[in-house]
């Protein structure tokens, strides 16, 4: 039962990475390995990098049936749709690993709102910039009305594009 836990720690770790090292090489679970990288949505290639690092380096030959054999499992767990949707809300990478069209739909709705959100953090950033130039303005007794007037007509235009970005579009599909 450790070995498993051991093998399954040790294949956690690789799934951020496409090397292994000759130790991680000798011990590796393929199919185990190949579950992991399908969970976390790695293309199938990754197996090449395997077989390069694990056949040069260690002298050890992968299984890649078992690999892609796991792979394919793992596969069926991150494509679904609710996956999609979380991998594209958070902001991650996909590889076009999926055939799936509803993972695809969830993925790019969550790519959407996590656009949107990065949008509006970066308007509150450049809203509080101009705040802090506008007070520093307002203190001094000789300011640039022109500059005051530019940086009141971009926080107008800011606050708009932030609250235009905050109502929901309501869109309509019709199917006959």
């Amino acid at each position: 039962m450790w070995k498993l836990a051991l093998s399954i720690t040790v294949v956690a770790q690789l799934a951020g990475c496409a090397a292994m090292s000759v130790e991680e090489c000798k011990t590796a679970d393929w199919y185990m390995v190949g579950t992991i990288d399908g969970q976390n949505g790695v293309t199938a290639s990754r197996v090449s990098d395997y077989v390069e690092d694990c056949t040069e380096e260690a002298g050890v030959r992968v299984d890649r049936a078992a690999w892609y054999a796991g792979y394919d499992l793992g596969l069926a767990y991150y494509c679904v749709a609710e996956n999609g949707y979380r991998i594209g809300r958070a902001g991650l990478a996909y590889y076009g690993v999926c055939e799936n069209p509803m993972f695809i739909e969830q993925y790019n709705q969550g790519q959407k709102e996590y656009r949107i959100e990065q949008r509006i953090m970066k308007i509150d950033q450049e809203l509080s910039l101009i705040s802090r130039e506008l007070k520093q303005l307002d203190k001094q007794a000789n300011t640039d009305s022109d500059k005051v007037k530019r940086l009141r007509r971009r926080n107008t235009e800011l606050r708009d594009e932030r609250r235009s970005l905050l109502v929901p579009t309501i869109q309509y599909h019709f199917t006959f």
